[in-house]
């Protein structure tokens, strides 16, 4: 499907059809071997360093633990593991604003770049930081009381993140977008996240079996991250696209003006 102005494009079906679980993964993966040449890039510049770094301090503080002699050696290994840990969280809430960017970009027919995706996530970073770690309370919040509470918190804010970035909506206004969004869906969105993470596991599962050496298990699992994230992410995009078919009646081109202010 395309419209005067450019080559804009919309995974199938059309809008204002229903779209079953099985369609909505099948318009992921074929975006995903349409684009995975760029996606697969925009994650493995971030999690296959930071995995090999995790790694690594994992394999130092195991060492550490069994032959420590001073306690210099102790605060040492603990500080580096305070600055991985302290860069792990920025640099995953930046990939993720980076590659909900990329995705929505898809999904109006726009050429994912790294660049552009990085400064996106870049100027959203604190929105994102506060999204994901309300989301998170909730969540954790839910399984500590009665685990299925949990469930149903991460279904009804799994696109919150999409909402941030389209719709430019902050804090506890993109969790409520998120949840009046998957309201009345939430069976079909969750078997949906539920397969696509699944299969994302078993991927992980098979890149990632033991191997002789921290460096090659955490370069195959920064791999096989990078290979999976971005079609979660798809997946994700996806939902949200057509929950707000469903409920809005929107089109390609509304999105892609929604895209245009967002940029601003």
């Amino acid at each position: 499907m395309s419209q005067p102005g450019g080559p804009i494009e919309l995974p199938p079906p059309p809008p204002l059809r229903t779209r079953g679980v099985g369609e909505i993964l099948s318009a992921a993966f074929d975006l995903y071997g349409r684009y995975w040449r760029t996606l697969i890039p925009l994650v493995a510049v971030v999690v296959i360093p930071l995995s090999i770094l995790q790694y690594g301090l994992a394999d130092l503080t195991r060492v550490d633990a069994i032959d420590r002699t001073t306690a210099e050696e102790a605060v040492g290994a603990g500080f580096a593991g305070l600055v991985i840990g302290l860069g792990s969280l920025f640099l995953t809430v930046l990939l993720t604003g980076a590659v909900a960017w990329a995705v929505a970009g898809i999904l109006v027919g726009r050429e994912p770049h790294l660049g552009e995706s990085y400064r996106f996530g870049l100027a959203r970073f604190w929105s994102i930081v506060l999204v994901s770690i309300l989301t998170a309370l909730a969540v954790a919040g839910g399984f500590i009381l009665l685990i299925i509470p949990g469930f149903i918190f991460l279904t009804r804010f799994s696109v919150s993140v999409p909402v941030l970035v389209v719709e430019r909506r902050r804090g506890t206004d993109a969790l409520s977008r998120s949840w009046d969004l998957v309201t009345g869906h939430s069976w079909p969105v969750f078997g949906t996240l539920f397969l696509a993470a699944l299969l994302a596991g078993l991927v992980n599962a098979f890149l990632t079996f033991p191997f002789a050496g921290w460096a090659l298990e955490g370069l195959f699992a920064g791999i096989a991250s990078a290979i999976t994230t971005p079609f979660v992410a798809l997946v994700l995009a996806v939902v949200y696209f057509d929950l707000r078919v469903r409920r809005d009646g929107l089109d390609v081109a509304g999105l892609d003006a929604e895209l245009r202010l967002a940029a601003r």
